[in-house]
């Protein structure tokens, strides 16, 4: 990973900046069993949440946040609830009934070293934790904190990683065109509806106006696209033959040079968005960078 290029040196050092009070706040919000019921439950926690991830979707709610004004100090909770979101749903997806995946991120998936029973109590503690997150801190601006709560539900509901779960599970049995771009917008929608809650939670608290959250969504939207069609790309740079005729995403489908032009497409987007409507700022050139960094990323 090119994660000391000169190109993305601001985005790469605002990570490290961030990255020591991201976890503490993640150490401080975790959902844990009390000691005595303790059953490895608090284990299985820990486990799953300090993997060694870079922590993009909590960077991503302090630069949303930051856009607006707002100070990454208070959003840490908020921060935090995108992350238990996004753990759950990894825990989610290895699933049996999911993915069947044995490992993640090269470790032992939570349901393969813990049972799967306890993986799912695990995912929903997660889940659990995060509602009530977007109200530390902002106590004393209830409606802001509201619509950052209904931004959560929504994320995790049918219209967001859930619909975007149950289309995974169509395309395992076949199902669909999956060599359609309309296809792989809705396949794409579990990846763009955790990063536009990322961006919005961080704006909303922060007090972005609804025109401002319009302009966001769509970059989130670009950006999540761009991320899964990069993710596509090294899969197929690493195996053109992993996936079985009728489980094509776009980019097996379509051949790279189409993917590449797609996905230069959508970053080129995105980054006019943020040009166009949002001042100079260190949020705005850390997000410009992000999204260049998915347009070259090589793992």
């Amino acid at each position: 990973m090119e994660e000391n290029t000169e190109k993305f040196a601001e985005f790469w050092q605002y990570i490290e900046n961030k990255r020591p009070s991201i976890e503490e706040a993640l150490r401080e919000y975790r959902p844990l069993a009390p000691a005595e019921i303790e059953t490895r439950f608090n284990e299985a926690v820990d486990y799953a949440l300090f993997s060694g991830g870079k922590r993009l979707r909590p960077v991503l709610t302090l630069l949303g946040a930051e856009l607006f004004g707002g100070r990454a100090e208070t959003l840490l909770p908020a921060a935090a609830a995108v992350e238990f979101i996004h753990t759950s749903s990894l825990i989610f997806d290895d699933l049996p009934c999911m993915d069947n995946a044995r490992e993640r991120r090269g470790k032992t998936s939570v349901h393969e070293k813990f049972g799967e029973g306890l993986a799912v109590l695990v995912a929903i503690g997660f889940l659990n934790a995060s509602y009530a997150l977007v109200f530390v801190n902002h106590a004393g601006l209830p409606e802001r904190a509201m619509l950052a709560h209904a931004e959560l539900v929504e994320c995790i509901g049918a219209s967001g990683m859930i619909g975007g779960q149950s289309v995974d599970l169509a395309l395992a049995k076949g199902a669909g065109d999956a060599g359609s771009e309309e296809f792989e917008a809705v396949r794409n929608l579990k990846t763009s509806a955790l990063m536009r809650l990322c961006l919005r939670v961080g704006a909303i608290l922060a007090g972005a106006s609804h025109l401002d959250l319009v302009r966001l969504s769509r970059f989130a939207e670009l950006l999540g696209d761009a991320y899964q069609l990069g993710d596509d790309l090294l899969d197929l740079e690493e195996d053109d033959a992993i996936f079985a005729d009728e489980q094509k995403t776009f980019a097996l489908a379509q051949g790279r040079e189409r993917a590449r032009m797609q996905l230069r497409k959508f970053i080129d987007e995105a980054k006019l968005i943020l040009i166009d409507n949002f001042p100079p700022s260190e949020a705005r050139s850390c997000l410009i960078q992000l999204t260049d960094y998915l347009a070259e990323r090589r793992a």
